[in-house]
């Protein structure tokens, strides 16, 4: 991406968790290469994506790029205007890695139940609404749409009557990286 795009601030920031969890070390400049990023947008993104509760790094002078460490927990103690975007940006990224669609086109289904068989299947919908109870059906609506503007296919096709789930990756370039990461790795002194 030569052009710099401007991308609204929860997409970029969901596309930013995607590729922080996928890789061992998330190098800036290949960010920069794909986002829209200068250091210091990097630097809130990933403020906001730990506050959130979704990643826990730490820059790694000798890997020089973002590398993983501990367990993330979502910070209670921010402003109350900022937590309810932390809410959504931690719903909406758990939705990217625990979302689950089990479903098949209702001909199978019909065939399957002639043939016996009365298998339940979880929906993406259903799926949704175990992760999130109590949520409404517009909001599942709005956060579907988001993921499909960041690159999933998370939808409903009438003809079939079923959900349709397909996850697109991001294809980047990243460093090579030791086998296993340690803190000495992490300070620099590996």
């Amino acid at each position: 991406m030569k052009e710099k795009e401007k991308m609204p601030r929860l997409e970029r920031q969901l596309r930013l968790y995607e590729v922080i969890c996928q890789y061992a070390i998330s190098q800036f400049s290949a960010v920069c290469e794909i986002f829209p990023y200068n250091m210091r947008l990097l630097q809130r993104d990933l403020a906001d994506l730990k506050d959130a509760g979704l990643v826990s790094v730490k820059y790694s002078r000798k890997g020089k790029g973002y590398v993983k460490t501990g367990i993330p927990e979502f910070n209670e103690k921010v402003k109350p205007c900022k937590k309810a975007h932390l809410k959504r940006l931690n719903r909406l990224g758990r939705l990217m890695s625990e979302l689950v669609n089990e479903d098949i086109p209702l001909w199978e289904k019909k065939e399957n139940q002639e043939n016996g068989d009365y298998e339940e299947y979880v929906t993406s919908k259903i799926s949704y609404n175990e992760l999130f109870p109590g949520l409404s059906e517009r909001t599942r609506q709005r956060d579907f749409e988001v993921l499909r503007n960041i690159g999933y296919d998370v939808s409903y096709d009438s003809v079939e009557h079923r959900f349709y789930q397909d996850d697109y990756r991001f294809p980047l370039g990243w460093t090579d990286v030791p086998d296993e990461i340690d803190d000495d790795f992490v300070d620099g002194i590996w």
